[in-house]
């Protein structure tokens, strides 16, 4: 058969629009490539993601979802022990911004991906829990202008029970070895060097805390007792100081000098004198170590005191120095003689 002119540049122009779109197709797509075609199952794998594209301003989003719902070539072979379908699990993060949640890139993460040609290459790590042969088809191209790519051969993927990988002895149970005796060393024996020490630093620890004990000494805060006619010649003397018949004070002079008189009684002879009458004193002193001499100046000193106190009396001036003067004479000439006694010593020779 003779093809005349017009049908032959008929098949001209349709060859040539097979081969441009043939050209655009090519330079539009999406494919996915396996690292691996066998894993284990659990075992994650590594995916080529290699996307061409001709018009960057015309993609809209990379739309994984297909990979939710992989198939299984195998299932027909065995539909009671396969899974006939399952979800490819994203592990990690990724360039293409995908996760177990969210199986769709949008166009902004892919922002500067394309300044060096039409052409890039992401990685994807995944898993597959359910074994078989599985079909991980090409991810979707979603555009702008809604035009649609070619969708290319899938990867197919074999995965295999976890026990299929290991050798057949290496699961079986293997013969218990004997126990590997350990070398004796010196910490075996430090129990029996830490009881011979404390034995022999027993002794010396016990000498110490007892000898120490007795060397403490209780020490007793020894009460120093001021005599009485110490405290009464001290009181006098510092009532002389206030000069107080001197300034027209004669009624606290004269209280004043016989309380110190009555409690230098109290304290020398342990007589009450300060809740006592002047009589009652000179009654109950006879009983005490009081030489009788000295009663009159003491019946004079506090006879001539109540009359000035009850009574009112005012004495002359002069009689109150003589009064202060009986009063340390009384006092020096009743105090309690101390007795020194001294330690004598006896040289032995």
């Amino acid at each position: 058969m003779l093809l005349d002119s017009s049908m032959i540049k008929n098949i001209k122009y349709i060859l040539l629009f097979l081969l441009i779109t043939n050209i655009a197709f090519a330079q539009n797509s999406i494919s996915v490539t396996a690292k691996q075609d066998t894993i284990l199952i659990g075992d994650h794998l590594i995916v080529d993601v290699v996307l061409r594209v001709d018009d960057v301003n015309d993609l809209a989003s990379i739309d994984f979802n297909a990979w939710k719902d992989l198939t299984n070539l195998a299932y027909q072979g065995d539909t009671v022990n396969l899974e006939k379908n399952t979800e490819a699990a994203i592990i990690g993060k990724n360039d293409w911004g995908i996760s177990d949640q969210y199986f769709s890139t949008p166009v902004e993460v892919m922002d500067g991906w394309f300044q060096n040609g039409n052409t890039v290459t992401k990685e994807i790590k995944v898993s597959i829990y359910d074994y078989g042969v599985w079909v991980l088809p090409s991810p979707k191209i979603v555009t702008k202008s809604g035009k649609r790519y070619p969708v290319l051969e899938p990867a197919r993927i074999w995965v295999l029970p976890a026990n299929m990988g290991m050798a057949r002895d290496s699961i079986e149970l293997m013969p218990i070895k004997d126990i590997i005796a350990e070398g004796e060393s010196w910490e075996d024996y430090k129990i029996w060097f830490y009881i011979l020490g404390f034995i022999l630093l027993a002794p010396l620890l016990i000498k110490l805390f007892w000898g120490r004990k007795k060397e403490e000494k209780v020490i007793v805060e020894k009460e120093i007792i001021i005599p009485a006619h110490t405290k009464a010649l001290t009181a006098l003397q510092s009532l002389k100081g206030k000069e107080l018949w001197q300034s027209g004070n004669i009624k606290l002079f004269q209280s004043e000098l016989t309380d110190i008189v009555r409690r230098y009684l109290g304290d020398r002879f342990d007589v009450n004198a300060l809740e006592m009458t002047t009589d009652e004193i000179n009654s109950a002193l006879k009983d005490k170590d009081f030489d009788t001499k000295h009663s009159a100046t003491l019946k004079r000193i506090l006879t001539i005191a109540d009359l000035v106190k009850f009574a009112k009396a005012t004495p002359p001036v002069e009689m109150n120095a003589e009064f202060m003067d009986e009063a340390v004479a009384f006092v020096e000439s009743t105090k309690k003689e101390e007795v020194v006694v001294e330690d004598s010593k006896t040289d032995e020779n």
